[in-house]
């Protein structure tokens, strides 16, 4: 597997690897409002996340922003030179829980914060509400999201996740993958 380089590298592989993720777009610091404005004007919500050079883990995102508000915000981050990743719209107040599946050769261990909310919860806040070690769950949301996990052969990965009470993404599922990434040992070939 290639080495995914930024996030948005990292969100096509969930793609690739067939994973239910958000449909967006790239808009990099030198692309004019041309290259997304229609985007823009088809809804009156849409998705905000960034990314810099360094590809900074803490780089902003606003997940849930009115259309009237993006074009503002996305100059901004152009002019902070961050890449833009520009995607439909979904809502934060619809995620039930979200967070991150740790997966190795070995052991599978799940964070979650309890929603609603974003993943970011969990890999920005430090808020773990629930833990649980295995790929079975007693609680059926999470066992779907665990059982299609599972599916994949991947290790030494951390997925980060949500679950909607309503259907999202690319696949229309309530599991959504948002990145896949290396857990740090650099054993995973991503």
């Amino acid at each position: 597997m290639p080495n995914k380089k930024n996030k948005y590298e990292r969100i096509d592989f969930v793609k690739q690897l067939g994973f239910n993720t958000e449909d967006n777009f790239l808009i990099k610091p030198t692309h004019n409002e041309d290259h997304y404005m229609h985007f823009i004007n088809e809804h009156d919500y849409v998705s905000i996340r960034s990314f810099d050079n360094k590809d900074s883990h803490y780089a902003p995102a606003y997940p849930h922003v009115r259309s009237n508000e993006a074009k503002t915000l996305i100059s901004q981050l152009q002019k902070d030179n961050y890449n833009v990743i520009l995607a439909t719209p979904i809502n934060p107040d619809d995620c039930l829980f979200a967070g991150c599946i740790h997966k190795t050769s070995v052991n599978v261990v799940t964070e979650i914060a309890d929603g609603p909310g974003t993943v970011r919860r969990v890999t920005h806040e430090g808020v773990v509400d629930r833990r649980y070690y295995g790929l079975n769950s007693e609680d059926k949301n999470l066992n779907y999201c665990l059982q299609k996990i599972k599916k994949t052969p991947l290790e030494n990965v951390i997925f980060e996740f949500s679950y909607y009470n309503t259907r999202v993404g690319t696949k229309k599922d309530n599991f959504i993958v948002w990145e896949i990434t290396d857990d740090g040992t650099g054993n995973s070939g991503i």
